[in-house]
């Protein structure tokens, strides 16, 4: 495909708008290696069309011969509209002189041109504009390599006569010839899928898929509105594009037929979906959702006049895997703390009674707590039952997750942020991360500091050696969130042996003898825990380990969870 006016020139005929006669040649240059070689071509009489200024050529050999992929040729002009962002492309032109091409990277921003259907393109290139030599060059997509058109004219003015940072393109689907190859059934069959799921069934595998980014709003009412901002982002670590593996999580969680997603995944080039890649993920178990519903806890402290004690608007939200609905807010101080967290249970289990069913699901208790709050011992506090008014503790009853509020809210600790990302980003990479034991007695003032020891990029869980309630233990929890570590554990108990054989208890959650924590148990520690504490105990103690398993504490800012809470307003995302 090219210009009218490429051709006309070519054959030096002027501005003809007729085309030239079938047995006029015209001697294209096309990609031999080392180089390039000409090749006669012949205009295809029937899709000249001198008023859109674009026709094809048909060259005189096969052009399956080359070395050299053929095009993928799309339609991207109706995402250009729908999505109302700019689409990054490159284009590659052959001024004079410069055999080897120009590429100059732009973007498709929508509409224009003065002819129906023209598109705009942005250079946004710094070094590189349109000039004389760029007509008739493709115009790639770079999000999946697809050739969706070509530079038909720029805009020049008279400062830059030679040179233009705005040009714009035919798209393929204007030319009649072509649309027969831009039919992506595929596609189509994926759009009609995800256009008919509702975007809260399928927010885990969207969790799941950009777990390696960092918090960001999924206010999304369908999974196919969350598709196209997928396609939008750069690829995941792993080098697999990111609605490339929302597809494939949503596949795995067997909602429904999804013969559709498998068959668009499989038909896109394994230039733009890396095999290896695809085969491990696919592969890999899905992260789960939380079973049943969670009460999403969030305590936010009140301004007060120094010396006073301290106060908090303590929230609370149910999500019963359908919607989120505000259960309202409370004012507590330190000390009741308790009394109203236990309250807002019972309360969310009253509004639950699908939950009387054998098939329910069981309650997660999400917390988002500033640091004064952080070390409380929940998992020890006691519902009150309805005859001997005491009974288990929440720990043998649900999930329960905690999150430092400040790492998410609080603009002094950006760099925490950025940190957490990156190691969630290489554990997803790897797989696995590592576990650094701070031992229980203080490290000797000839050790490095506990921030340089928590500064490799491995470490993805972190078991405190001191109580966060004693001075010591608070400064290694302070070290650990600032840290950026996903996970932090701790048992908060000053006896050193019961936190030795606390430490050596960990490596029952590590692969490799304890040196390393794969992804999946990281992400499900809290579960974990929850099992080790029914299952190691009689009574509420435990009688092998010398210490109460409740008195264990985890912090766990686990990116597939914390995203479910943005878009109701219990975080801000970071800058």
């Amino acid at each position: 495909m090219t210009c009218v006016h490429v051709v006309n020139a070519a054959l030096r005929r002027g501005n003809d708008p007729a085309p030239p006669g079938p047995e006029e040649a015209i001697s294209v240059d096309t990609p031999h290696p080392p180089g390039y070689r000409p090749v006669a071509a012949y205009v295809v009489g029937d899709t000249w069309d001198a008023e859109r200024d674009t026709t094809l050529l048909r060259l005189d050999e096969d052009p399956r011969d080359y070395e050299h992929p053929a095009a993928w040729l799309a339609a991207r002009m109706d995402e250009v509209a729908e999505s109302g962002s700019p689409r990054r492309v490159v284009v590659r032109g052959y001024p004079s002189g410069v055999p080897e091409g120009l590429l100059a990277t732009a973007e498709v921003v929508g509409y224009g041109g003065g002819i129906p259907g023209r598109a705009q393109l942005n250079v946004v290139d710094p070094t590189v504009s349109v000039e004389q030599g760029f007509s008739g060059c493709g115009v790639q997509d770079t999000t999946d390599g697809s050739v969706i058109g070509i530079v038909t004219t720029a805009r020049f003015d008279a400062a830059h006569p030679y040179q233009s940072r705005v040009a714009f393109m035919e798209p393929l689907e204007w030319v009649t010839a072509l649309r027969p190859l831009l039919v992506d059934e595929e596609f189509e069959a994926v759009k009609t899928f995800l256009y008919a799921l509702r975007f809260e069934a399928v927010s885990a595998a969207y969790a799941a898929a950009t777990r390696h980014r960092g918090p960001e709003r999924a206010d999304f009412t369908s999974a196919w509105d969350a598709f196209v901002r997928l396609r939008q982002y750069a690829p995941r670590p792993d080098g697999l594009p990111c609605e490339i593996a929302y597809l494939v999580e949503i596949a795995k969680m067997g909602i429904a037929d999804t013969r559709s997603l498998h068959g668009y995944v499989e038909s896109r080039s394994p230039w733009y979906v890396p095999r290896h890649a695809l085969g491990r993920i696919s592969t890999e178990p899905s992260t789960p959702a939380p079973a049943g519903g969670t009460l999403i806890i969030a305590a936010e402290p009140i301004p007060v006049e120094p010396g006073t004690t301290p106060r908090y608007t303590l929230s609370h939200w149910l999500d019963d895997g359908h919607s989120i609905s505000n259960r309202g807010s409370r004012r507590i101080t330190e000390d009741t703390l308790r009394d109203t967290v236990l309250e807002m249970v019972v309360d969310a289990e009253a509004h639950l009674p699908a939950w009387d069913s054998p098939d329910s699901g069981e309650l997660r208790l999400e917390f988002i707590l500033p640091f004064p709050l952080l070390t409380q011992q929940i998992a020890q506090w006691r519902l009150p039952t309805p005859f001997t008014g005491e009974g288990e503790r929440i720990g043998a009853s649900y999930e329960i997750v905690v999150h430092s509020a400040e790492r998410f809210t609080e603009k002094r600790l950006a760099g925490a942020r950025r940190k957490l990302a990156e190691r969630w980003r290489g554990l997803t990479d790897n797989a696995e991360g590592f576990v650094h034991r701070i031992p229980p007695r203080p490290s000797s003032p000839d050790d490095p500091p506990l921030a340089d020891r928590l500064a490799h990029p491995g470490i993805t869980l972190c078991a405190l050696g001191s109580p966060p309630r004693e001075r010591e233990g608070t400064l290694q929890l302070y070290h650990a969130i600032e840290a950026g570590l996903p996970a932090i554990i701790w048992l908060d108990a000053a006896d050193e042996d019961a936190t030795r054989g606390f430490h050596g208890r960990i490596e029952s959650i590590t692969s490799r003898s304890g040196e390393a924590i794969s992804h999946d148990d990281v992400a499900s520690l809290s579960r974990h825990v929850r099992s080790w504490r029914t299952r190691n105990t009689i009574g509420g103690q435990d009688n092998s380990e010398g210490y109460d398993p409740y008195d264990i504490n985890i912090i766990l800012d686990d990116m597939s969870h914390i995203r479910r809470l943005l878009h109701i307003g219990i975080l801000s995302t970071p800058e």
